[in-house]
């Protein structure tokens, strides 16, 4: 992950009050049993994974999955699976359809992303959901100028949801 080594230098040199916080466009990345699958560094953005997806993301080193589907989305104990394969789960409940996004839930994603300890996974049922939220941490909590957080968000995934990032932007 050359970019995670990119992403890094900034976020140190944004938390020393030197360069503006930057991240990488999000690119399409290729992880079995991931659908919608996008990468910024050493966070990935994607559909529902699968159990078998789970044990990829494993097996390439992520430490923390984070779910913004509802606690009644999924038919499995993705949290069960998760946890015994040794990742962190967290779960970061977004109504579907998202007509807004909370204070709570970009403050839960700053938790997580701030002390992520290695490659986290950001998924909810499509990929909407989380680039949606994902663009308002970008511009809320990194300075991230509104416009170039809504087309990252984008580039992550973010589709229906844009109007609840937009509002939320103003």
């Amino acid at each position: 992950m050359q970019r995670s080594a990119v992403l890094s230098i900034a976020l140190v040199l944004a938390a020393c009050g030197g360069e503006r916080f930057t991240v990488a466009d999000p690119i399409a990345c290729d992880i079995p049993g991931l659908q919608n699958c996008r990468q910024s560094g050493d966070v990935v953005f994607s559909a529902q994974p699968s159990p078998a997806a789970l044990q990829q993301l494993k097996n390439q080193g992520f430490t923390t999955i984070v779910s913004t589907r509802g606690l009644a989305e999924l038919d499995w104990d993705e949290r069960a699976v998760v946890e015994s394969l040794g990742m962190r789960f967290v779960q970061i409940p977004m109504e579907n359809p998202v007509t807004g996004i909370t204070d709570a839930q970009v403050t839960a994603l700053d938790s997580v992303l701030t002390a992520q300890q290695g490659p986290v996974a950001l998924h909810c049922g499509s990929g909407n959901r989380v680039a949606g939220l994902w663009g308002a941490w970008l511009a809320e909590r990194k300075g991230v100028d509104a416009t170039e957080a809504l087309r990252l968000a984008e580039l992550a995934g973010m589709t229906r949801v844009r109007p609840a990032v937009e509002q939320r932007l103003r």
